[in-house]
């Protein structure tokens, strides 16, 4: 997609692959890369060819947070000019966060500040061990607007969340896997085979049943049990009613892998 800057957008074996493009600046967020990075979830949510979709950043950070040299328009800013600024900042999380598809954030070198909340956007997170994460609005005087609180406290509890916002403290891979803030942490060298192989598993999953499925996870938390079985059989009458689920017991029986078409 050369209409993009800042960043990338492809499509490959149903895999949609946003890419953070500045690595010469540790992929630190700008406001232009904030619209080109709506626009990129957006066209991936979009994108029918697109059963999954990947966050990464190029070279050796994810993302260092929001370029600092952005902040420093705030000092004579309005209040209506911070409010438009955090809505032009939100929508590309809101866009992942809100996507019907499964989306993962591959993280290597730092997630930090709105990189730390832009992965915290996706559905999962695979990182490095020697990853950093850390809530850095603290340290320029500002709270995280951009959704990452709401996840914090979904992953890790509320009284975590607190110390990680109000500290600003660094935690590694192995210490993100251990308090839930990521799924998985493999050694550096790995990530991207490791990653790979459970993108590949996404995409080659029935793609209704994987939006079903990832309804009922996101619902659940604020349903009570009688609501979220009512829902799970809703969503048991769309799978079963689906060509996917068909072909899923057929290729069992035949004993070859499933043909999904996403109907």
């Amino acid at each position: 997609m050369g209409r993009f800057e800042t960043i990338t957008y492809e499509e490959r074996g149903g895999v949609g692959t946003i890419t953070l493009a500045r690595p010469e600046k540790r992929n630190a967020l700008t406001l232009a890369m904030f619209g080109e990075l709506a626009e990129a979830a957006e066209l991936a949510g979009r994108d029918e060819s697109a059963r999954v979709v990947v966050l990464r950043g190029r070279g050796p950070s994810f993302c260092a947070g929001i370029d600092v040299t952005e902040l420093a328009s705030l000092a004579t800013a309005t209040a209506d000019d911070v409010r438009a600024l955090a809505t032009t900042a939100q929508r590309p999380f809101l866009a992942l966060a809100t996507m019907h598809k499964p989306t993962v954030s591959v993280i290597q070198g730092h997630a930090l500040g709105g990189g730390l909340q832009l992965a915290l956007a996706c559905d999962l997170r695979i990182a490095a061990l020697d990853a950093s994460f850390a809530a850095l609005e603290i340290r320029f005087g500002l709270v995280p607007d951009l959704g990452g609180p709401h996840r914090l406290v979904a992953l890790v509890g509320p009284a975590l969340a607190h110390e990680l916002v109000w500290t600003g403290r660094r935690v590694n891979g192995e210490e993100a896997v251990r308090i839930g803030l990521v799924n998985r942490a493999v050694p550096a060298e790995e990530l991207d085979e490791a990653a790979d192989e459970l993108v590949r598993s996404l995409a080659a999953a029935p793609p209704i049943t994987i939006r079903l499925a990832k309804r009922l996870v996101e619902e659940g938390a604020g349903q009570d049990m009688e609501e979220h079985l009512a829902a799970a059989r809703e969503a048991q009458v769309a799978a079963a009613a689906s060509e996917d689920q068909r072909e899923a017991i057929a290729a069992y029986l035949e004993s070859r892998d499933p043909r999904f078409v996403g109907r």
